[in-house]
C-alpha cells in the first residue's frame, strides 16, 4: 500500500524515518501529537498518543552497512551524493542500484578522495547506460583509479527495468551477512531493548532501519527469534518495524513492514512517500 505523507519536519535523520512511519501507520492514528524525547539521555525516540489515549513508544536503531564501520559510511556519503546526482541522457525506465563492499576504500585512496569521486563518476556515466536490466542479477565491476599501481574500487550493480524514478541511481553499502549480521543485530538489541522496557507506553515498537535493498529483514527476524532466551526484554516488544530506507534520499520513499515476534506474523509492506 502506498501512502503519501507530509514532508517530515524533524532535523535528525532517525526522527525523520520515525515521523514518516507515524504518518503511514494505521492511517496516521499516532501522528497528531508525538512527544519527541531528548536523545542525550536514555530515551526512546518518541512516544505518540492516539485520540483514544493509547500511547505508542518507538525506539529506532540502524543496522549499518560495513558491519558497523561508521567511518566507512561517512566516506561513502559524499561519493553517493556525486553518483546519485549523475544525469543519464537517453536512459529511461531503469533503476541502477550501486553497492560498495566493506572497506571499499583504504588509507591510500582516502588521501585522494577527489580523484576517486571523479573516476567513479566517469565510470558510471559511460558504463551504466550499457548494462541491460535484469532484476536480482548482480554485476561486479572493478573501477581503476588513475594512481601508481592502479588501485581499484569494487562495485556491485543491479539494474531494474520498468521503473519510474526521479533519480535513476541509488548508492549504498552491503549489509553484513552471516555471523556479522548476527553480531550487529544482537548489539542493537543489547543497546535498545532497555529503553523500550522503561518507556511509559501501552504499545512498544522497535524500528530497525535498513539502508540497503535486500531481504535481510527475514534473516534479522530469524536472528531475533533465536535470541529470545538471551534477551528476555524482547517479551516487552509488541512489534519489530523494518524500515527499508534505501530510496529515502533519492525518491523520498520508505518501505515499512511490521513483524510480530510473538505470533511470528508479518504485515503487508507500506510504502510511505513524501508529498
Amino acid at each position: 500500500m502506498k501512502i503519501i505523507c507530509q514532508q517530515p519536519s524533524r532535523e535528525r535523520e532517525d526522527d525523520r524515518v520515525v515521523e514518516m512511519f507515524l504518518q503511514a501507520h494505521e492511517q496516521g492514528r499516532f501522528s497528531h501529537a508525538p512527544t519527541w524525547l531528548p536523545q542525550n539521555r536514555k530515551n526512546v525516540e518518541v512516544i505518540a498518543t492516539a485520540s483514544d489515549g493509547t500511547r505508542l513508544a518507538i525506539e529506532h536503531t540502524r543496522i549499518f552497512a560495513f558491519n558497523g564501520h561508521m567511518e566507512q559510511e561517512k566516506l561513502l556519503r559524499p561519493i553517493a551524493e556525486r553518483l546519485e546526482a549523475i544525469s543519464l541522457p537517453g536512459v529511461s525506465g531503469k533503476w541502477f542500484q550501486l553497492r560498495f563492499k566493506p572497506h571499499f576504500i583504504g588509507r591510500r585512496l582516502r588521501r585522494h578522495l577527489g580523484l576517486v569521486q571523479h573516476a567513479l563518476v566517469e565510470w558510471a556515466t559511460s558504463t551504466l547506460p550499457t548494462i541491460p536490466a535484469r532484476q536480482y542479477f548482480v554485476h561486479t565491476f572493478h573501477v581503476p583509479i588513475p594512481l601508481q599501481n592502479v588501485p581499484v574500487v569494487e562495485i556491485d550493480v543491479e539494474v531494474w527495468g520498468g521503473m519510474e524514478v526521479m533519480r535513476p541511481i541509488c548508492v549504498s553499502g552491503w549489509l553484513p551477512q552471516g555471523r556479522r549480521l548476527d553480531a550487529a543485530v544482537k548489539h542493537a538489541l543489547k543497546s535498545k531493548l532497555q529503553k523500550l522496557a522503561d518507556a511509559e507506553a501501552d504499545v512498544k515498537f522497535l524500528m530497525i532501519d535498513m539502508p540497503t535493498h535486500s531481504d535481510s529483514d527475514i534473516a534479522i527476524a530469524n536472528i531475533i527469534s533465536d535470541a529470545e532466551s538471551e534477551f528476555p526484554l524482547l517479551a516487552k516488544v509488541d512489534e519489530i518495524v523494518f524500515a527499508k530506507t534505501f530510496s529515502f534520499t533519492t525518491e523520498g520513499c520508505i518501505f515499512f513492514r511490521r513483524w510480530n515476534p510473538k505470533a511470528r506474523r508479518w504485515s503487508e509492506f507500506l510504502q510511505a512517500c513524501r508529498s
